[in-house]
């Protein structure tokens, strides 16, 4: 039977040569990146990567902006896309992760139809109060809120968003009714707080950045991550508030769940590479992001920790009667 060993090791080192070719072809076309969200937001931080990786990969990469549905019209489009690592999907978590647990019309589950690449950056979260808000600090916001049940409001980009949730897993650990007002996006709720319209919430700190610095918001607290060198130091609430674990957000790059691992490893080295350039690592710092690019097993488990919170979060919420438009 030596005749059929060297056939079998023949074979292996056919079905190796084609898999070795396959993975130095790739890609020879451009690479399609899917931003499920307008320009000029999330996809800023894509751009921020796009020519290092370019020149890496030896093709263009497209990125593509398919808003709709809190992100959800762009991420089934990838999520329906040939897994052969020519369409992939750069989102943030409060969407990716959050559709699926707050409404029945998202038609995607994140750690079962993609596949992730590596993450991009952590995303800071501060809470901000209205500037004459009766209280300067959380622990007098906390005293405040208990004193005047029911008569406090906060703020989200959206229904069902982490922003949403975090506001009411905040309000239950300190012991105060709230009300929770939407909005269609951080533009009309950064509005809201400056004008009085709405007393608090929770934002990433590269979108209020602006407004603390010149006084139109007051920082009172940090939800996760560090607010930065020039942003005033306020207490990390977590340790101030027990039992208060919000939901993190970040934002990754995934591929449709079946592409060829190689292809992913691939585009792993590709993209942690870029994001370890200083002058790249910077031009993330400046939005108020943290930069990070990561292996796929760490960003892998990222996301399954993310989504174990806010699956606790939600689920909280609408026990407690919560309901999620």
């Amino acid at each position: 039977m030596a005749w059929l060993k060297r056939f079998a090791c023949v074979a292996g080192l056919i079905v190796a040569g084609i898999g070795l070719a396959k993975a130095q072809a790739y890609p020879d076309k451009p690479i399609n990146i899917i931003v499920p969200w307008p320009p000029g937001a999330v996809d800023v931080y894509i751009r921020v990567v796009q020519q290092f990786a370019e020149k890496q990969l030896g093709k263009p990469l497209i990125v593509q902006n398919r808003g709709g549905a809190n992100g959800a019209i762009g991420t089934e489009f990838v999520k329906t896309s040939k897994p052969d690592g020519y369409t992939l999907l750069f989102n943030v978590t409060s969407s990716a992760v959050m559709a699926p647990l707050t409404t029945d019309t998202a038609k995607f589950d994140i750690q079962r139809d993609f596949v992730p690449i590596t993450d991009f950056f952590d995303s800071p979260l501060l809470l901000v109060v209205r500037k004459d808000f009766p209280a300067n600090n959380l622990k007098e916001l906390i005293e405040y809120g208990r004193k005047n049940q029911g008569k406090l409001n906060f703020g989200s980009p959206g229904s069902g968003s982490a922003l949403h949730v975090n506001g009411e897993a905040f309000a239950k650990a300190i012991g105060v009714q709230m009300t929770h007002i939407p909005y269609k996006g951080f533009a009309p709720e950064v509005q809201a707080l400056m004008s009085g319209e709405l007393d608090m919430g929770f934002i990433a700190t590269g979108t209020i950045r602006t407004q603390v610095l010149s006084g139109q918001v007051k920082a009172i607290g940090m939800a996760s991550g560090d607010p930065g060198p020039d942003l005033p130091k306020v207490p990390d609430i977590s340790k101030e508030v027990p039992g208060f674990v919000p939901i993190p957000i970040f934002a990754a790059l995934w591929a449709p769940a079946g592409t060829p691992k190689d292809i992913v490893e691939r585009l792993n080295a590709v993209f942690v590479e870029a994001l370890k350039q200083p002058e790249l690592r910077a031009k993330v710092a400046e939005g108020g992001q943290v930069p990070t690019g990561r292996s796929i097993a760490e960003t892998t488990k990222a996301v399954a920790d993310n989504v174990a919170v806010a699956t606790r979060l939600v689920n909280a919420a609408r026990a407690a009667g919560v309901k999620f438009d």
